[in-house]
């Protein structure tokens, strides 16, 4: 807006007749007035465009890479630097809502929120939120601050659903999420309805004179949202977190908490304060007073509990009684799982039922290193506590979860009310019988693995060679997946030498990649002692009787070594080519999921006649180690990762070190540097993750340049087993 004098100056300076001032109108004195055609003949004629030259390339698809880079964080083949993208996107992001070549969005692009709202969008800085009115000041929010800004006012529920999968959240944190992203916008007069994900169903009405634990879950429309929503939130409050558990007990992981150290955690270990009783109400298997609990959890929540049989009374006093749960509490990957005690010691502990497995290192691990790929269906076959699915939750639409054991499926149904999740269901059933018609894009597996003396398949015993169950999971699965689809297992590996063939013959789907993990080797007796150990209350003779059984189940059955790892499937197209890898890891205690999809990347590019453009380079990871005897000679070389479980360690030669110092020095293009002496090491140095290719442009010296490098020596690299070989032990059983 201008003022009068403004109005007039701007008047005086232009080739404008007349000037209207509310009622009145001003002229130029000494200046007649012209009529049109007079104007039209001073006015110079405008250039008219004439478009790029001939032979110019178009811009169309360079502003294509700059809209993917910019709005995607697709930097693949993108010619502008890191420096460059964020000046364009502080200039130019803010027009994005009015491209017309360019319309498609992560989120509904809004420049003008309410009559006075602004949004000026920065994706790759700070975008600002600016009130015209000034009675808000101006806040800056991060891209993904923004995209669930905007997915608020999306024009369908379908918009923050994208948003909950692209974020991978649960159905619980993303409705936190969305409480924040409510509260920004109505501090900008933005009134919004409560969305899709922040509206929860009513609570059920609890049964009464339940005798086992989370009876009302057998029934599938049994809901108990709220009430376990309190429950989370106070665990929550309290810093009931693997991190902040393990740091009080002083170990590496809630599986190395052991029986034997109960009694000192509870008196000598953990502090008497709130987070303390958490720990020995849950994982240790101490008790506390009815009027301790009340505090802790508020009388609503502790009775609901008590009448979900999560809660007993185990002794009456005129002045307080004291409670025990009937249930661990494990936190993984953010969550929260009920399961049976993982040491079945106490007379109480017996159960008319077959328990529900504890979170092991198998369960921890196959989270951790099974691929996140974005899935409309998944499938979680020998569910157990719903570890898996619930995990899976976050990526997938919808999942489904299936377990032979009703205990199973109850446990399953109250962790997923715990968590928050709605998108996900648990059935009972055997392996695929309930799905028998239905297909996912993936399939996830924990089965009943161990090769045991104890014939029946059970929630740990998978028969005498442990495979029973495993084998026709695999030969089912191509009847249950998509063209695509991803079937991830753990297990123990029988003989794992011979699992090319093994899965050659159990696989009957389309071609596919076919990745195993495995760790270490164990033979008859070191497989067996584990096993045949109890906790507590078993005698030398009863010990020799329960070794002599595994000792000789391992041999009857033909085992040689018993390994344990993850059987990685990903369906091809019919006309696409197969293949099998076989490589060592450390049992992941920190995802790899990431590498892991990586690794199907890597052999997708491999196999692409483009992959000439790409750069080869050396993983961040790789360190080297290298020892010399006294004289300097007879030098050994080991190359390991200190802290990433993806990687063993290697021995390497003189000329495989000298052939990664080379790629590490020059970074060069694949097609420049293989040559058929060393495509085979540098094709397996790409599948152990050692090595990648990579179609952007590594940031070196542009004087760099490859020589004609050779290697005299041939290249070797040898691959060492870890230590890591969980196992279920059968003190759980052995009580």
């Amino acid at each position: 807006m201008l003022t009068p004098s403004e109005a007039i100056q701007t008047f005086l300076q232009t080739d404008i007749d007349y000037l209207a001032i509310e009622n009145f109108w001003v002229s130029k004195r000494h200046i007649p007035v012209q009529n049109y055609e007079e104007h039209l003949d001073k006015l110079i004629d405008a250039p008219i465009p004439q478009g790029l030259p001939p032979n110019t390339p178009a811009v169309t698809d360079m502003m294509a890479l700059l809209d993917r880079a910019l709005f995607w964080g697709e930097t693949t083949g993108c010619p502008w630097s890191e420096t460059e993208l964020q000046a364009l996107s502080a200039e130019g992001a803010r027009y994005k809502e009015t491209s017309a070549l360019f319309p498609e969005a992560p989120v509904p692009i809004r420049s003008q929120l309410s009559d006075n709202v602004l949004l000026l969008l920065d994706p790759q800085g700070k975008s600002i939120l600016v009130d015209l009115t000034e009675k808000q000041p101006p806040s800056t929010y991060t891209y993904e601050d923004v995209k669930l800004l905007l997915s608020m006012l999306g024009p369908d529920e379908n918009w923050q659903e994208d948003m909950r999968l692209k974020l991978r959240l649960t159905y619980a944190e993303f409705s936190e999420r969305l409480d924040w992203a409510e509260e920004q916008l109505r501090r900008y007069g933005i009134k919004l309805k409560p969305t899709y994900a922040q509206i929860w169903p009513l609570d059920s009405t609890l049964p009464l004179g339940s005798v086992q634990t989370l009876a009302p879950f057998a029934d599938k429309s049994f809901l108990a949202y709220n009430a376990l929503q309190d429950l989370r939130d106070c665990l929550m409050r309290y810093d009931y977190s693997e991190t902040n558990i393990c740091a009080l007990l002083k170990v590496s992981s809630l599986q190395q908490i052991e029986p034997t150290y109960f009694h000192y955690y509870d008196r000598y270990q953990l502090p008497q304060n709130v987070i303390g009783d958490l720990i020995r109400l849950f994982l240790i298997r101490s008790s506390i007073s009815q009027n301790k609990a009340r505090e802790i959890f508020g009388d609503e929540l502790f009775l609901t509990l008590a009448a979900l049989g999560v809660f007993v009374c185990i002794s009456r006093c005129e002045i307080d009684d004291e409670w025990k749960s009937q249930c661990d509490l494990f936190c993984a990957d953010g969550l929260y799982f009920a399961t049976d005690h993982r040491y079945i010691m106490q007379t109480e502990d017996k159960l008319d039922e077959e328990p529900v497995m504890y979170i092991g290192l198998d369960s921890i691990g196959l989270v951790h290193t099974a691929p996140q790929f974005p899935a409309n269906r998944v499938l979680d076959l020998c569910c157990g506590s719903g570890i898996q699915g619930l995990v899976a939750s976050r990526y997938a639409k919808e999942v489904i979860g299936v377990d032979i054991n009703p205990r199973a499926i109850r446990f399953a149904r109250f962790n997923a009310q715990l968590n928050g999740v709605r998108n996900i269901s648990f059935v009972q059933g055997n392996l695929y019988e309930p799905v028998k018609d239905q297909s996912f894009d993936t399939i996830l597996a924990n089965p009943p693995f161990v090769p045991s003396p104890k014939r029946q398949i059970r929630f740990r015993d998978g028969g005498a060679t442990g495979e029973e169950i495993l084998e026709q999971i695999i030969k089912d699965s191509a009847d249950h997946l998509t063209q695509e689809g991803k079937l991830f297992i753990v297990s123990d590996l029988v003989n794992v030498q011979t699992y090319e063939s093994k899965l050659a013959r159990w696989w009957r789907g389309n071609p596919a990649h076919k990745l195993v993990f495995c760790t270490a080797d164990r033979d008859d007796i070191l497989f067996a002692i584990p096993h045949s150990r109890a906790a507590f209350g078993q005698s030398f003779q009863q010990y020799n009787v329960e070794l002599e059984q595994w000792l000789h189940n391992f041999r009857a059955a033909g085992l040689k070594a018993v390994n344990f790892g993850y059987i990685l499937i990903y369906s091809l197209p019919t006309h696409q080519q197969g293949s099998y890898y076989l490589r060592t890891i450390h049992n992941p205690s920190s995802p790899i999921h990431e590498q892991v999809r990586n690794y199907f990347g890597q052999r997708k590019m491999l196999e692409n006649a483009d992959n000439s453009t790409a750069f080869l380079l050396l993983s961040d990871d790789i360190h080297f180690r290298v020892e010399k005897d006294i004289v300097g000679e007879n030098s050994k070389i080991e190359l390991f990762t200190p802290n990433n479980p993806y990687f063993t360690t290697y021995q390497i030669n003189e000329q495989v070190y000298q052939l990664l110092q080379d790629i590490q020095r020059l970074q060069p293009q694949w097609r420049l540097f293989m040559t058929p002496s060393n495509r085979s090491v540098l094709v397996d140095l790409i599948y152990k993750g050692i090595l990648y290719l990579s179609t952007e442009r590594p940031k070196l010296d542009r004087s760099r340049r490859v020589e004609n490098i050779t290697y005299t020596d041939k290249l070797s690299i040898v691959e060492l087993n870890t230590k890591t070989t969980p196992t279920c032990l059968s003190a759980y059983l052995n009580g």
